[in-house]
Formats: C-alpha cells, sequence, structure tokens
C-alpha cells in the first residue's frame, strides 16, 4: 500500500509502497478514505513530540470503511463507514479501570507512538471505531477525531460551559471555529479572537456574537468592555503562544476558567494576584473521550456542528500541499487528503 512515512525528524514526508497491514484479535483494519492533518503533524515531524519515534506513519484523524476484521471482532460489518478514536488505551491500568481510558497510563496515539492514517490501510482496535452518518462525507468525518472531538472536549467538558455564560474563543483555525460553534450550540455568547478579517468573519457566520482583534488592542482591556467590566466566563486558548494564558486570566470574570488547547511556546506565565484573588482556574484540555466523540458525531450527522474543510489534497502532494500549508498558515480549517476510492 501507498503510505507518507516519516524516516527522520525535520526531513519531508516521503511517499512509499509498504507492506499492508493485518489485524490482530480484537482489531479491524480500514480502508482510508481520508485523513486530516494539522500543526500537531508539524510536531511530529519536527521531532517536538518526545514519545514519537522513526520510522512512523503519521495522521492521527481518520475516516474510511472498514474492510477486514481480526479474530473476535462482532457488532462491526465490513464496509461500515467510520471514523476513529486516536487514543490506544491500554485497558487495564488504573484510568482504564476507572472509566478515564483517555488518562490511559500507557497511552499510545495513532500516528504519534503507533502507525496513523496517512496510508491506504490502518489497523485499530475495534472498540475505537466511531461509525459515522451516511450523509457525512469522508472528509468532514475525517475531523472529528481531533478538529471537532477536541474543541468540543475543551469547551462542553473542560470549560463547562453552560447557557447564559460568556467564551472568549482565542484562535480561529479549524479547532477555533469549532469551538466556536459548540459554545454558540451550548447556548453561550461567544467572543471569538483572531488577527485575520476573513478569520472573524467565519467566526460569525458560525456563531460568535462579537469579536476582538489583538491588532486593536489588549485582548483582557476589549473582552472586559464588551462585557461591562466583568471579563468572560471562560477562556479557550488554542493558540498557546506568548502571553496568551495570562491574557486569559486577565480576561476571566471571578471565577473563570482558562482552558489551554494550543501549546505553541513551552512555558508561559501570568498575574498570581489576578489568579489567586479572581480565583481563575488554569487547565488544559487534550482530545477527547470516546463517549465524546459519539455525541460530535452526532452533531455533525444532524448539521448541528459544520466541519471547516479549508483544503483537499492527495497523497502524493503531503508536503508540497499540504505540509507547506500548515508551515505558512495559509488555509484556514482543516487540510484533508482525500484518497482515491
Amino acid at each position: 500500500m501507498q503510505a507518507a512515512v516519516l524516516t527522520r525528524f525535520g526531513e519531508p514526508l516521503e511517499v512509499q509502497e509498504i507492506d499492508d497491514p493485518t489485524p490482530a484479535p480484537g482489531e479491524v483494519l480500514v480502508r482510508t478514505r481520508a485523513a486530516g492533518i494539522c500543526r500537531t503533524d508539524l510536531k511530529v515531524v519536527d521531532g517536538a513530540i518526545p514519545t514519537v519515534a522513526t520510522p512512523l506513519v503519521p495522521g492521527h484523524e481518520i475516516a474510511g470503511e472498514v474492510a477486514a476484521l481480526g479474530n473476535g471482532v462482532a457488532g462491526v460489518e465490513e464496509g461500515a463507514r467510520v471514523t476513529v478514536s486516536l487514543d490506544l488505551a491500554c485497558g487495564h491500568c488504573g484510568y482504564c479501570r476507572s472509566e478515564q481510558a483517555n488518562y490511559c497510563a500507557n497511552l499510545r496515539r495513532l500516528g504519534f507512538e503507533a502507525d496513523g492514517g496517512l496510508a491506504e490501510y490502518v489497523r485499530v482496535p475495534a472498540e475505537n471505531l466511531i461509525v459515522v452518518s451516511d450523509n457525512v462525507t469522508f472528509e468532514e468525518a475525517a475531523t472529528i477525531p481531533d478538529a471537532v472531538g477536541s474543541p468540543y472536549h475543551a469547551v462542553v467538558n473542560r470549560a463547562d460551559v453552560r447557557p447564559g455564560h460568556t467564551v472568549a474563543v482565542y484562535g480561529l483555525g479549524g479547532l477555533g471555529l469549532m469551538a466556536v460553534q459548540v459554545a454558540a450550540l451550548a447556548g453561550a455568547e461567544v467572543i471569538a479572537i483572531a488577527r485575520t478579517p476573513e478569520r472573524l468573519e467565519l467566526a460569525r457566520e458560525f456563531g460568535a456574537a462579537a469579536t476582538v482583534d489583538p491588532n486593536e488592542g489588549d485582548i483582557s482591556n476589549q473582552l472586559r468592555d464588551l462585557t461591562g467590566g466583568m471579563g468572560v466566563h471562560s477562556f479557550v486558548d488554542l493558540v498557546g503562544i506568548e502571553g496568551s494564558v495570562a491574557q486569559g486570566v486577565n480576561s476571566c470574570r471571578k471565577g473563570g476558567r482558562v482552558v489551554v488547547v494550543g501549546y505553541f511556546v513551552p512555558d508561559f506565565t501570568g498575574s498570581m494576584i489576578q489568579l489567586v484573588y479572581n480565583e481563575v482556574a488554569v487547565m488544559g484540555s487534550r482530545g477527547s473521550t470516546r463517549a465524546e466523540l459519539r455525541q460530535a458525531a452526532d452533531l455533525v450527522g444532524n448539521g448541528r456542528l459544520r466541519p471547516v474543510i479549508g483544503k483537499t489534497i492527495s497523497l502524493e502532494d503531503i508536503e508540497s500541499e499540504g505540509m507547506a500549508s500548515l508551515r505558512d498558515g495559509s488555509v484556514i480549517g482543516r487540510i484533508v487528503v482525500a484518497f482515491e476510492r
């Protein structure tokens, strides 16, 4: 089969012919129809994630059809249209036994510690399959594991957004535009933050009640002006740049939450006085649970959430059209690799 392979960190992905995988007991073989790529894949390629080893087939956003069943697999049929939870949990650690598989102590992930979806076939545990509706395209389905699931988890679980809350979403890429939709669907008033007019306009189309441009002044001051001086209930940081967490702390009302999804810089600082006096919580957010992915897939299937596809490419163009576009930031929304049918 054809696959994009990372052979050495810091070097281009190579499209190669490699052996087809064979599903072990409890696993299925998925014929990949579409695979999303994002800036996290740049971290994988650049060697910034210490648990990743080469050679590796990257790609953690996968959609396709079940092609073969391993021994002992029941409840799924060949030909089923699916997306895949990227977390490979061990099933026996303390977290897994307490139904917190997303915190698995021995966690491995498709496209990180295990071969992922930038290949014509990928083998995955049957329990990781998420069935998708017939009216969802494979390109849309490929965004569900991360571009939909991660902001869903961040907004619904970590930020605990409720009707009547005010939520700031900083960063309007594929995840940020989805976070705007999720927060608006939860009944919040959403304030979207970005420097690009096109991204701000898209955020308004997706339900943002107001927008903030950092070029026009301090973010926290603008947010407090928009909230009558109170600040926001939650600040979802999808950029993770220098000073963004501090801006979140300064932007929150008393008892607010800063939820950090992006991690562009390794460290953060902020005002200890604001943090303590206002009892602002700062928390990380990674991925999503399988239950949340099923909920997110249902919302995409019934049209209540709309994935943002910025560009569709072929596997052969993974470097020239895919990774290059990720590096220059020219694409708004997800870049998806579509495989021939």
